[in-house]
């Protein structure tokens, strides 16, 4: 070997470890069984005997159905979704086993990408614990069957290839697996296709040449990786044009959406948490600079340097919020892939932390963040207990259902504010598909308010005659004699769900 010759690099253990340190933290799931948000019609297999031709029909069916009851065409999703049934059938334990595997390799994407544009390894460790145990959006991963966990991978892979491409010799293999990534993210949610102007930009303008230079070397490139845009944007006219009452709703650009996506990225990095850290390390990091004998020389070396972490942050950020403007709604999950962006923007922070002097400021700095993440790490194992005693409530619930409904009997789910402990409309519709999938399609559920009134959901139908049971946060009023109560404690017992099932006077159980 020639002793001029560098050595080859060495391998990123530290990008594989950190994924598994990151994934452990949601170990609990495992104990959690299927839940109520999007499990009752996703996780049963096919019925047996089904041929692979079969397969594939029931997988293209459910496709187009779910467009045409709601408007998204996710062919990607529902594979994973259909897959990953016929493997586990009705078993949550591989179900939770396969999630917890998935968000390790999304959490290995995470680091690697952080590592491709620079950041110091202790920096996007911290970013990427702040990122992927943020109880703002562990709703991913706690969940067996959202879209964005199953879009992360291939997202994130898309975005680490074009910057791969960007310093390639030979870049047209990275090129077909960003675009690629993206397809398949694509796939899953139209809304990642605010990674592509990330991926242009990663594709372009790598750092070492300027804006003119990587124009010439990349701009075919670079542009051709905006043709996957063509995909959503005629989704979307498609969509608009066919649209029916049923489907999901676009709006024209409001403030106050504007204002809810601002709010949402606040949680999704965690500030609550993390704010003060991130505050004194702004701080320690601005002192150093102006230290230097020349700040601004600093200033325009670090923007050479980081360039493209910077590009892209701003580039995701922008994609994220155009795509959710035209909404009237926000959850946690809906930051991403925008929230990326500030988490590229925190490992950065981080990062030139770990590089300036040691003086009091940082040390404290450095205090704050450990805390901050400390405080992540615990809240997120509280939210999945809470989800957990959630689902269990409400499993013993449909176990008494399932054995002491006689056939036929319908059931009134009474619907209410579930931030206040109440059900939710959600969970009565899945309630029914759990009987339906257990072996009890005979017991039919309807929805109601707290007035009595039905509430219409195309998922399920309205109910006919008299109900035997009645299901809700409280115990009924005249005309319903008192069944059962289930509850789950969570929090070591500090908290509670519970719910109570009423029986109509005079309408006897036949127990299974």
């Amino acid at each position: 070997m020639d002793p001029n010759t560098p050595p080859p690099p060495r391998f990123p253990w530290w990008v594989v470890l950190g994924a598994a340190v990151l994934a452990a933290g949601y170990l609990p799931t495992l104990r959690t069984p299927f839940d109520f948000v999007d499990d009752g019609n996703l996780v049963y297999p096919a019925p047996p005997g089904t041929t692979p031709a079969g397969h594939v029909a029931l997988w293209w069916e459910k496709v187009e159905a779910n467009y045409e009851h709601l408007g998204p065409f996710r062919p990607v999703l529902w594979a994973h979704w259909e897959l990953a049934a016929n493997l586990f059938g009705g078993d949550p334990v591989p179900w939770r086993a396969w999630r917890l595997a998935w968000c390790g390799l999304s959490a290995g994407m995470l680091l690697w990408l952080f590592r491709e544009l620079k950041l110091h390894p202790a920096a996007a460790l911290l970013a990427g614990a702040a990122a992927m145990w943020n109880p703002y959006r562990n709703e991913i991963w706690t969940s067996l069957t959202l879209a964005e966990g199953v879009a992360m991978p291939y997202a994130l892979l898309g975005l680490v290839a074009a910057r791969k491409a960007a310093l390639s010799d030979r870049p047209w293999k990275w090129d077909l697996l960003a675009a690629a990534g993206v397809v398949a993210a694509l796939g899953c949610k139209n809304v990642f296709a605010a990674l592509v102007p990330a991926q242009v930009a990663l594709r372009l303008w790598p750092e070492g040449v300027s804006f003119r230079e990587g124009l010439r070397r990349n701009g075919a490139r670079a542009l051709a990786l905006a043709l996957p845009l063509a995909l959503p944007a005629a989704h979307y006219v498609y969509f608009k044009l066919h649209w029916h009452p049923g489907q999901y709703e676009t709006h024209r650009p409001t403030l106050a959406q504007a204002g809810r996506i601002l709010g949402n990225w606040k949680g999704a990095v965690g500030l609550d948490f993390l704010g003060v850290g991130f505050v004194l390390a702004a701080a320690a990091v601005s002192l150093a600079v102006r230290a230097q004998a020349a700040p601004r020389e600093a200033v325009r070396r670090a923007w050479n340097a980081y360039r493209p972490t910077l590009t892209a942050a701003a580039c995701l950020l922008a994609g994220g919020f155009v795509v959710y403007l035209p909404m009237a709604m926000m959850s946690g999950r809906y930051a991403m892939p925008a929230v990326w962006g500030l988490d590229l923007l925190i490992g950065l922070l981080l990062t030139a932390l770990v590089a300036a002097p040691r003086a009091a400021v940082r040390q404290v700095a450095w205090v704050g963040v450990w805390v901050g993440v400390a405080a992540v790490a615990v809240a997120n194992v509280g939210r999945q207990e809470k989800f957990a005693a959630r689902a269990r409530m409400l499993w013993e619930a449909v176990g008494y259902v399932e054995r002491a409904a006689p056939p036929g009997a319908g059931v009134a789910w009474v619907t209410g504010d579930s931030l206040k402990g109440e059900l939710n409309a959600e969970e009565g519709i899945h309630f029914r598909w759990h009987l339906l999938n257990r072996g009890r399609p005979d017991v039919r559920v309807g929805l109601f308010d707290a007035a009595g009134d039905p509430v219409p959901r195309v998922e399920l139908p309205p109910l006919a005659g008299e109900p035997a049971f009645r299901i809700g946060g409280a115990p009924a009023g005249p005309g319903w004699a008192d069944g059962r109560a289930f509850a789950a404690t969570y929090w070591a017992g500090r908290k509670r769900y519970e719910c109570h099932l009423s029986r109509r006077v005079g309408t006897e159980t036949a127990r299974r």
